[in-house]
């Protein structure tokens, strides 16, 4: 393949690569936002100005069906090496896969502008070619390339993941250099794209509801441990304090985790996915309403979520940031409304809960339903992120009870 780009020395622990071919990064500044015949898409991050409209979107356990046995993997022009970096599909679900939900297809030679407090980090690209229905992964390449305001999707038949940086306020430069590739600091996320070779029929296998997404990092819940249940994944021990809430999820289809060994418990949610559980625990009900947010489209898998939980009153306003982090006090409020809003009895004792705070009512409510009972010390932590463990023993504590 052609080389678009060069390939920058990087440390070998972090996800590195061979220069992407098929994509060109603008250079900062450049005028591409409102282009005739444009749209745009929203995450926690801002607003992605594109030139062309969005053809459809597709979905991670969608995109991952593709075949990927005949895949090469080069890493700085140098073929794939186990020894450095550990197995290939490790390595790839931690670059690629594990962060992906929603890949937007655009025709080839869109123009993507950035928002305006990110940059460019990183870039991946899977090149995927089609017979007979089945796709087939060809070769992985990574670049470690930041500091760019928009990126140009030239070429086609592939998938792409931009990865982003925060850009550090009053400067120019993003905060953390040039070490875009390793997860976690300043990384802003990854948002990916599929450049179809031809036509405009979504390829991959539809699925509404697919399985749920992976989110970063691991705050804990301490919650009585429940008795020892029988469960396929490898990653939920018998005696687990969640064990027999995702026993139960799995079992009423709310969750079937995130690949058929793992569940991940650690994983942070986010609000698309609580409200897509909640709305799956609740019986998968069709909305009644129009769509009143400007940031969601249908297609995605929190699509009738959000509308429903929109209509219940959970949530409110017209932007509903499918990324952004699910916090304890907001979860609180969600099971609160979905339960009525009902008037505690007293009001619950925490040092960081304060007595008009907006979640106060739901956090009293959740301790008397024992829903919850903090996170220990006197202190609820109503900011910390909730993760898949915790929100599957928040869901069947509140229903089961």
């Amino acid at each position: 393949m052609k080389k678009k780009l060069f390939s920058l020395a990087l440390a070998l622990t972090m996800c590195v690569g061979l220069a992407v071919p098929a994509m060109a990064v603008e250079d900062a500044g450049a005028d591409t936002a409102g282009q005739a015949g444009g749209s745009s898409f929203s995450d926690v991050n801002g607003t992605y100005s594109v030139s062309n409209p969005i053809l459809y979107t597709a979905f991670r356990e969608d995109v991952k069906g593709i075949d990927m046995s005949g895949m090469e993997i080069s890493v700085e022009d140098m073929p794939y090496d186990e020894g450095t970096f550990g197995p290939a599909a490790d390595y790839l679900e931690q670059c690629f896969w594990s962060r992906m939900e929603t890949v937007y297809a655009l025709p080839e030679g869109t123009v993507v502008t950035l928002p305006d407090n990110v940059l460019t980090a990183t870039v991946f690209e899977l090149d995927v070619t089609w017979e007979n229905g089945v796709g087939h992964a060809t070769e992985f390449n990574v670049i470690n390339y930041p500091g760019f305001t928009s990126v140009a999707l030239d070429g086609s038949g592939y998938i792409l993941g931009v990865e982003l940086e925060y850009l550090d306020a009053g400067t120019d430069e993003t905060q953390s250099g040039v070490s875009g590739s390793e997860i976690g600091g300043n990384i802003a996320g990854v948002v990916y794209f599929y450049v179809p070779a031809d036509g405009t029929e979504n390829p991959f296998a539809a699925s509404e509801e697919p399985t749920e997404p992976a989110e970063p990092t691991d705050p804990a819940e301490p919650t009585e441990p429940a008795d020892p249940v029988e469960i396929a994944f490898t990653d939920v021990a018998a005696d687990a304090y969640y064990a027999q809430p995702v026993l139960w999820a799995v079992q009423n289809g709310i969750t079937n985790g995130t690949s058929d060994y793992t569940f991940s418990p650690d994983q942070t949610c986010t609000r698309a996915q609580i409200l897509t559980f909640m709305w799956q625990a609740n019986g998968a009900p069709e909305a009644a309403i129009d769509n009143p947010f400007t940031d969601l489209q249908p297609g995605v898998y929190y699509y009738k979520p959000a509308l429903w939980a929109a209509e219940k009153g959970l949530i409110s306003g017209e932007v509903f940031a499918a990324d952004t982090d699910c916090t304890r006090a907001a979860t609180m409020e969600y099971l609160w409304k979905l339960a009525g809003s009902p008037a505690p009895a007293s009001q619950a004792e925490f040092a960081d809960v304060a007595a008009d705070a907006p979640y106060a009512q739901a956090v009293s409510w959740a301790v008397e339903s024992k829903v919850t009972s903090g996170t220990g010390d006197g202190a609820f932590s109503p900011d910390q992120t909730c993760t898949r463990g915790q929100i599957m023993t928040f869901l069947y504590l509140t229903v089961e009870r």
